[in-house]
Protein backbone atom coordinates (compact mmCIF):
# COMPACT_ATOMS: atom_id res chain seq x y z
CA UNK A 1 0.00 0.00 0.00
CA UNK A 2 1.31 3.52 -0.99
CA UNK A 3 2.14 6.12 1.45
CA UNK A 4 -0.37 8.61 0.86
CA UNK A 5 -0.16 11.89 3.44
CA UNK A 6 -2.93 13.82 2.53
CA UNK A 7 -6.35 12.69 1.63
CA UNK A 8 -7.42 12.85 -2.11
CA UNK A 9 -11.06 13.34 -3.07
CA UNK A 10 -10.79 11.58 -6.60
CA UNK A 11 -9.73 8.38 -4.33
CA UNK A 12 -12.20 8.82 -2.01
CA UNK A 13 -15.48 9.01 -4.57
CA UNK A 14 -13.96 5.82 -6.78
CA UNK A 15 -13.64 3.46 -3.39
CA UNK A 16 -17.76 5.13 -2.78
CA UNK A 17 -18.27 4.32 -6.56
CA UNK A 18 -16.54 0.40 -5.77
CA UNK A 19 -18.60 -0.09 -2.69
CA UNK A 20 -22.01 1.45 -3.61
CA UNK A 21 -24.09 -0.66 -4.79
CA UNK A 22 -22.69 -3.52 -1.87
CA UNK A 23 -25.79 -3.88 -0.24
CA UNK A 24 -26.49 -6.91 2.13
CA UNK A 25 -29.39 -9.26 2.87
CA UNK A 26 -32.61 -7.18 4.38
CA UNK A 27 -32.92 -7.80 7.66
CA UNK A 28 -36.61 -7.29 9.28
CA UNK A 29 -36.86 -4.46 11.57
CA UNK A 30 -37.29 -6.43 15.28
CA UNK A 31 -40.09 -5.70 17.67
CA UNK A 32 -39.11 -2.94 19.63
CA UNK A 33 -38.85 -4.00 23.45
CA UNK A 34 -41.25 -2.56 26.33
CA UNK A 35 -38.90 0.16 27.44
CA UNK A 36 -38.26 1.17 23.73
CA UNK A 37 -42.02 1.29 23.21
CA UNK A 38 -42.61 3.41 26.12
CA UNK A 39 -39.75 5.72 24.46
CA UNK A 40 -41.80 6.07 21.61
CA UNK A 41 -45.16 6.47 22.97
CA UNK A 42 -43.80 9.25 25.13
CA UNK A 43 -41.82 11.16 22.30
CA UNK A 44 -45.22 11.20 20.37
CA UNK A 45 -46.98 12.23 23.18
CA UNK A 46 -44.83 15.25 23.90
CA UNK A 47 -44.70 15.90 20.20
CA UNK A 48 -48.38 16.39 20.32
CA UNK A 49 -48.53 18.24 23.38
CA UNK A 50 -45.79 20.43 21.97
CA UNK A 51 -47.34 22.14 18.80
CA UNK A 52 -50.57 24.04 20.77
CA UNK A 53 -47.33 25.79 23.03
CA UNK A 54 -45.40 26.73 19.77
CA UNK A 55 -48.15 27.88 17.88
CA UNK A 56 -49.15 30.15 20.73
CA UNK A 57 -45.65 31.18 21.14
CA UNK A 58 -45.38 32.09 17.44
CA UNK A 59 -48.15 34.56 17.86
CA UNK A 60 -46.78 36.53 20.86
CA UNK A 61 -43.04 36.52 19.77
CA UNK A 62 -42.25 39.12 17.25
CA UNK A 63 -41.29 38.35 13.24
CA UNK A 64 -37.46 38.22 13.05
CA UNK A 65 -35.59 41.12 12.58
CA UNK A 66 -38.41 43.10 14.46
CA UNK A 67 -37.89 44.86 17.73
CA UNK A 68 -40.53 45.61 20.25
CA UNK A 69 -39.89 48.98 22.18
CA UNK A 70 -41.22 48.18 25.60
CA UNK A 71 -44.02 50.44 27.07
CA UNK A 72 -43.14 49.83 30.83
Amino acid sequence: MAHRPHPSRKRALRQIERHAFEGGPALPFPRPTPVEQQLLDGTATMVTNVEPVTTAMHQVAPAVGEYRLSTR
